[in-house]
């Protein structure tokens, strides 16, 4: 079987990096529907690899196969992500500040909650913010990838196995 998962995987997750580096340069990477649109090349990305990988094995593949290539490019477009997301809180450090504004904003929404308790989980968050992302863009992508995964690979052709020559 011919694999295109690297590939696809690589240029995915260079564009869910461009389109988030667009939304935070525009302001709009914290909104609520700009949290959302970098899974559009997610899910492009991911049912490109599985035409590809269907057309690049003459169509002979199955579900399971479709599937099994999109998840490894889902894996690679996570680990992607998940290096840039790292990168990024170093490359631009008011990036934390506006993720903690944005969750201050969240919490005083809830009427439950004390000015108190509001100010111990910024601080919790502030200490933690990394892990608390690396689990966040872990669980995000995995998750995700795989309900796009099922989704990309009932799109192209599949004729099942290859018949054998007798």
């Amino acid at each position: 079987m011919t694999q295109t998962h690297k590939a696809y995987g690589l240029i995915t997750g260079l564009a869910i990096i461009i389109v988030s580096m667009i939304l935070y340069v525009a302001d709009l990477g914290f909104s609520s529907w700009g949290r959302y649109v970098g899974y559009i090349p997610f899910i492009i990305g991911l049912i490109l690899n599985a035409q590809a990988f269907s057309k690049q094995n003459d169509h002979y593949v199955k579900f399971g196969q479709v599937f099994s290539s999109c998840f490894k490019a889902c894996a690679i477009i996570t680990l992607v992500v998940l290096a840039w997301s790292i990168a990024s809180t170093y490359i631009f450090p008011d990036i934390v500040e506006k993720g903690l504004e944005e969750a201050r904003k969240q919490m005083e929404q809830n009427p439950e909650m004390t000015q108190e308790q509001i100010n111990a989980g910024l601080a919790m968050t502030k200490k933690f913010f990394v892990p608390f992302m690396i689990a966040g863009v872990l669980l995000s992508y995995m998750i995700i990838g795989a309900i796009f995964s099922l989704i990309a690979a009932a799109v192209p052709k599949k004729l099942g196995d290859r018949p054998q020559n007798a």
